[in-house]
């Protein structure tokens, strides 16, 4: 089941479970939060190297970026593989 509890995007996993086209009504492929494409973060089980913000499990990658720029996103030991460094520029 792919969902993000913050915007509502979904794939495909989630017209095939078991709530499927019930929920998400008769033609759920037409609506505009089917997002094949996107990727989904989640947070379960498994030991995952982030924490996210309101006790979300799953995150489209668009919610998940914008919470991770805005610092919402919690990275083990503080180190988040999405961050640039700043190039200090060279002065001549």
């Amino acid at each position: 089941m792919a969902l993000c509890e913050q915007c509502g995007n979904f794939d495909d996993q989630e017209i095939e479970n078991d709530y499927g086209c019930f929920h998400l009504g008769k033609r759920p492929k037409r609506r505009k939060n089917y997002q094949p494409d996107l990727y989904f973060y989640w947070h379960g089980d498994i030991e995952e190297d982030y924490t996210m913000p309101n006790d979300y499990s799953c995150l489209c990658e668009i919610c998940f970026d914008i919470n991770n720029e805005e610092g919402k996103i919690k990275w083990k030991n503080d180190e988040n593989p999405f961050k640039c460094d700043s190039i200090n520029s060279v002065t001549s």
